[in-house]
């Protein structure tokens, strides 16, 4: 017969694996509210971005349709002018970008060329490489410039492909030119175009960050350009001349621009999205431009940026909190 001692062990093991049992509940329920907490954290942030990006994507058919105001007054500008639009939990950027207001890489000379490198490296070394590759790359001949690259410099490199030697097709096609990587290539390509084809840009268009490249390699070689100046010495919200309102908006000739879009919610989601759109229908009932270039995410220069500040220019009165 069982003995008040096997009593007392028999019941001690019972305490013992109770206790195991209930340890094991709380830390499985423990886990299972960890899970779920994880869960839905990652389900508000999906929310959130969603909400981001689609306000982002809103705000890319607004200044489509403020591009095209026929009233002067109304016309949303395209000389790198960033619009704001707040509301009580949500703030929505908009920089518009005139194409022609940017360096073309195909028609722009060396001088202009050579200031945009200058701005993403400080080795004139490089620059000259670089300046020099990208001229073989579009132009017509197989003779290498001094600096250079063609054929054989390709092949050497080990690339899997030579010069086009003809003019870029695209943006993306100047990271195949070689000597140029993704790190400069990013920290240029806000200021250049393939699709405007001026051998200069419009000043009246170009933003500020870009006409501050110009300056400083005018300065480099003892130029002043004072309209150039005078238009760095305004950078306000408004940083146009008197006057220069007219060819700062969308004239005839201006039908493609670059469209950048960056939303900041309350709860700190953000989206933002860059297009390239060319104005050619003038059905209403259609689609009134078509994308030329598209990119979605953070840009290299965010427009909540503190010294994008004083580009700012606030929309009263035209957003409210209703998405």
């Amino acid at each position: 017969m069982p003995t008040e001692s096997s009593h007392r062990r028999q019941s001690g093991l019972a305490l013992v694996i109770v206790i195991w049992i209930l340890t094991l509940l709380s830390v499985m329920a423990g886990s299972f509210a960890l899970t779920m907490r994880r869960e839905t954290s990652v389900s508000a942030a999906l929310t959130g971005n969603a909400r981001a990006l689609a306000l982002a994507e809103s705000g890319l058919n607004l200044a489509a349709l403020m591009l095209r105001q026929p009233d002067q007054e109304q016309r949303w500008l395209a000389d790198g002018s960033i619009y704001r639009l707040a509301g009580s939990d949500t703030e929505l950027r908009i920089r518009i970008m005139a194409e022609s207001g940017k360096v073309d890489i195909n028609a722009a000379g060396e001088e202009l060329l050579t200031a945009v490198l200058a701005y993403a490296t400080t080795d004139e070394n490089r620059q000259q490489r670089l300046l020099d590759a990208i001229i073989d790359w579009r132009d017509a001949d197989d003779e290498p410039r001094p600096a250079g690259a063609e054929k054989k410099q390709y092949r050497q490199a080990g690339k899997p492909y030579q010069p086009n030697n003809a003019p870029f097709q695209s943006l993306e096609e100047l990271q195949l030119v070689l000597g140029m990587d993704d790190e400069l290539f990013e920290r240029i390509r806000p200021w250049i175009t393939v699709y405007s084809g001026q051998a200069e840009p419009n000043k009246n268009l170009a933003p500020p960050e870009l006409l501050s490249i110009i300056d400083a390699r005018l300065k480099k070689q003892n130029i002043h350009d004072v309209y150039l100046e005078r238009r760095l010495e305004k950078q306000t919200g408004d940083s146009r001349l008197d006057g220069d309102q007219a060819d700062a908006g969308l004239a005839d000739q201006e039908q493609t621009f670059t469209i950048i879009c960056e939303t900041l919610l309350a709860d700190q989601a953000t989206a933002s999205l860059s297009a390239v759109v060319k104005f050619e229908n003038q059905d209403t009932s259609q689609m009134p431009y078509r994308i030329l270039d598209w990119q979605q995410g953070r840009q290299e220069s965010s427009l909540f940026d503190p010294e994008k500040e004083p580009q700012l220019i606030t929309v009263q009165d035209e957003f409210t909190n209703n998405y």
